[in-house]
């Protein structure tokens, strides 16, 4: 079992979410993930306050995200919100570095290699470049 964010780490979250939702006018879908996301974090670190994680703790947490199976989009949101919160942290002067700048490589996101055009629509394709090839010599608008 977890424990819950300590009290401190409850008021970093808090106070990062209103200021996202301020500032940057954050969706309620963003907030409420972040909020998951740091959350997961806070519980990762137990008793250790954010104001002293480091790169390590960061990347140690994002290794235990994988050991559990999670998405590589999923670990690559919960990093997002990481970097977030501590340059949010690191502007405010509650810490005087950001441990998140050093995270080496992260997640990413999975690479995928483009859709295929169909046989109808590659014709199509060069038929409308053709059209607009011709009108353009002709000086005709094309139509809509």
């Amino acid at each position: 079992m977890t424990a819950a964010p300590t009290h401190d780490q409850a008021r970093w979250i808090s106070t990062f979410l209103e200021a996202q939702a301020a500032e940057l006018d954050a969706s309620q879908n963003t907030l409420l993930a972040y909020g998951r996301d740091l959350k997961a974090f806070a519980e990762f670190l137990g008793k250790d306050g954010f104001e002293t994680v480091t790169r390590d703790r960061i990347e140690g947490f994002l290794i235990d995200c994988e050991a559990q199976g999670l998405a590589a989009s999923t670990r690559a949101r919960r990093l997002s919100a990481i970097k977030q919160l501590y340059r949010f942290a690191h502007e405010e002067g509650w810490r005087e570095d950001n441990p998140s700048l050093k995270v080496k490589g992260g997640p990413g996101r999975a690479k995928t290699l483009p859709k295929t055009l169909s046989e109808a629509q590659v014709d199509a394709l060069l038929d409308a470049a053709r059209n607009q090839a011709a009108a353009r010599k002709t000086g005709c608008a094309i139509p809509a």
